[in-house]
């Protein structure tokens, strides 16, 4: 286990955060760590997905309430969830892993420090995205994840906050996903607009 922390640490430090995940060059840092992985075919999946959960909650442990953009502990847990990211994109770890591992930190770290990941997450979505469905596998982990910021966020000082998650969640499905689709054509029928009282006077007005 402790190899497996040493080369994920040694991997963080390689990866450079750009706007936009580079898979080339995240690859090119986590090359010695995927190469332990596959030399350790019974538990090498198991044991670097554990490796980075302990990872991330020691970082996320250390970031106070407050952080900005130039926080070396956060550039490193971004830089570690980048990791993450890619190993779920291509079945070193399990599809939902990333989503499992942003929803604990998030669910760690203050609010303030969580819209800044969340910033990160949505500058990955096209590849976060990639073979998601609301039914299954990391589909429904992000869905939780996503509820569980709502239920946090405060509306009434980061409203902005909770739109980009909900905005996050509408981006991720098909416009025909079923969860999303009104099957029964159900309406509401309580709230029925009622004509305003027109005099004969003001009648007389608008026909005119």
């Amino acid at each position: 286990m402790n190899e497996y922390r040493l080369l994920i640490e040694r991997a963080v430090d390689g990866v450079e955060l750009k706007d936009e995940l580079d898979v080339v060059a995240v690859e090119h840092a986590t090359a010695e760590l995927k190469a332990a992985i596959v030399n350790d075919k019974d538990s090498g999946q198991r044991d670097v997905e554990f490796a980075l959960h302990l990872y991330l909650f020691d970082l996320a442990q250390q970031l106070p309430v407050t952080v900005g953009s130039d926080s070396a502990n956060l550039k490193r847990l971004l830089a570690a969830i980048d990791i993450a990211t890619l190993f779920s994109d291509n079945g070193t770890t399990d599809g939902s892993f990333v989503f499992m591992l942003l929803e604990e930190t998030m669910d760690m770290v203050s609010i303030s420090v969580a819209s800044e990941i969340f910033a990160h997450v949505e500058q990955r979505a096209h590849v976060l995205r990639r073979g998601m469905t609301a039914t299954g596998g990391k589909g429904i982990v992000m869905l939780k994840m996503c509820n569980g910021l709502l239920r946090r966020i405060p509306q009434a000082t980061m409203s902005e906050f909770a739109g980009r998650v909900q905005v996050f969640v509408g981006n991720s499905f098909a416009l025909s996903e079923r969860s999303g689709v009104n099957l029964r054509g159900d309406f509401d029928r309580t709230s029925v607009a009622q004509p305003a009282n027109v005099s004969d006077e003001e009648d007389s007005v608008y026909q005119s």
